[in-house]
């Protein structure tokens, strides 16, 4: 636990000293600081403090990475990861608006519009988030949590398992300090923490990762007439009905892409 905790700690520090220090350099050139300019400091502090820990988890070998789950060729399980990470999106966001509103607000609903309307939006969005963040929470955290929880015959049993992913999720969902990002960041840390444990590998959570929000960013250029605050429904001019039936095929998707990867990812 203690060196989740420190993982969690430096993932934390880099972004808080690396927006300290380009708040107060672009302070020192640009003294007024307009909206455009904010989100543009935003993707430059994110790009600078994801390079940052990447390095720092790599060089210090936190996140031990190699090309040996590759060389086993999990084709099978990439492409049933990437159908299920299509199919999970529109569930994901009807349950997420089922919640009661005063417990899922979006403090960052007018930056994440702007981000998502830009294409630089999408390095932060689609590339530095993805990344960096299954280093951390899987790669790293998950990893040490899993070796943590084993007994003294240095077996993991169910409960324990699931309890280090459980932790991990915890973490993955509360940095994202966003009450609209932690139910849904929670629940995608359970199912990215099974694949990591059943794989030992990032790479299918990290193409999970990429594609989930990847989508965020191409509905703003597909349904540029509609607010990325916009409810699910209006995305289906407010038919309730086939609203509710792209949600219910999309589930039949999901669950047969459950059932292969299951079988496909043997620990």
């Amino acid at each position: 636990m203690k060196h989740s905790l420190i993982y969690v700690g430096v993932f934390l520090l880099y972004q808080t000293l690396i927006a300290a220090l380009v708040t107060v350099v672009m302070k020192f050139i640009f003294p007024e600081v307009t909206a455009d300019m904010a989100v543009t400091k935003l993707v430059v502090i994110s790009g600078i403090s994801s390079l940052a820990t990447l390095a720092t988890f790599y060089f210090a070998k936190w996140c031990p990475m190699s090309c040996d789950y590759i060389k086993t060729k999990p084709y099978k399980t990439l492409f049933w990861t990437i159908i299920l990470s299509i199919a999970l999106i529109l569930p994901a966001v009807w349950v997420q608006e089922l919640l009661p509103e005063d417990y899922t607000q979006d403090v960052l609903a007018d930056v994440m519009e702007k981000l998502l309307t830009r294409p630089d939006g999408y390095l932060l969005v689609g590339i530095f988030a993805p990344a960096v963040e299954e280093v951390v929470f899987r790669g790293a955290i998950l990893r040490k949590l899993l070796e943590w929880m084993k007994d003294n015959f240095g077996e993991l049993t169910l409960a324990n398992r699931w309890i280090a992913i459980v932790i991990s999720s915890v973490f993955f969902a509360t940095v994202h300090f966003n009450p609209a990002q932690i139910p849904h960041a929670f629940l995608v840390g359970l199912l990215l923490g099974w694949m990591y444990y059943r794989t030992g590998s990032i790479i299918p959570g990290l193409i999970y990762h990429f594609i989930n929000n990847t989508s965020a960013f191409l509905l703003v250029w597909i349904f540029p007439n509609v607010s990325t605050n916009a409810k699910l429904i209006e995305y289906f001019d407010g038919d309730k009905s086939a609203m509710l039936m792209a949600v219910g095929i999309s589930v039949m998707i999901a669950i047969p892409c459950l059932w292969q990867l299951n079988r496909l990812m043997k620990r």
